[in-house]
């Protein structure tokens, strides 16, 4: 799921998106990827939000990422000490690709076969 954020992001806004957020949390290891491309403020009821939405991801094995911080989103994210906290990518291509499972490669070795009486 892309979750876009406009400009301004308040605590009342984050809400609303969070209940949003309630439909993919009935899915099996929830993905979501934050758009902060165009964030310019976000307050501290918001920050929490998107906290609380982690955890709640969290707890159903899945994962929220963020990718497009603005330089004002980032510096916020710094500040509040927020980028340890969450994955975050240059761009919401990368942070969508990053939830790509690595493939297996088939084995190369084979089991020896058993030896004939």
């Amino acid at each position: 799921m892309l979750l876009k954020l406009p400009e301004r992001v308040d605590g009342r806004l984050a809400r609303t998106f969070a209940r949003e957020l309630n439909r993919e949390l009935m899915n099996d290891r929830p993905r979501i990827v934050v758009d902060l491309s165009q964030v310019k403020q976000i307050d501290s009821d918001a920050l929490n939000t998107l906290l609380d939405c982690m955890v709640e991801v969290a707890n159903r094995d899945g994962a929220v990422k963020l990718g497009g911080i603005s330089p004002e989103a980032a510096t916020i994210l710094e500040l509040t000490r927020m980028d340890r906290v969450f994955e975050m990518f240059p761009t919401v291509a990368e942070a969508a690709s990053s939830f790509s499972v690595a493939r297996l490669e088939p084995a190369t070795e084979q089991a020896p076969e058993p030896a004939a009486a």
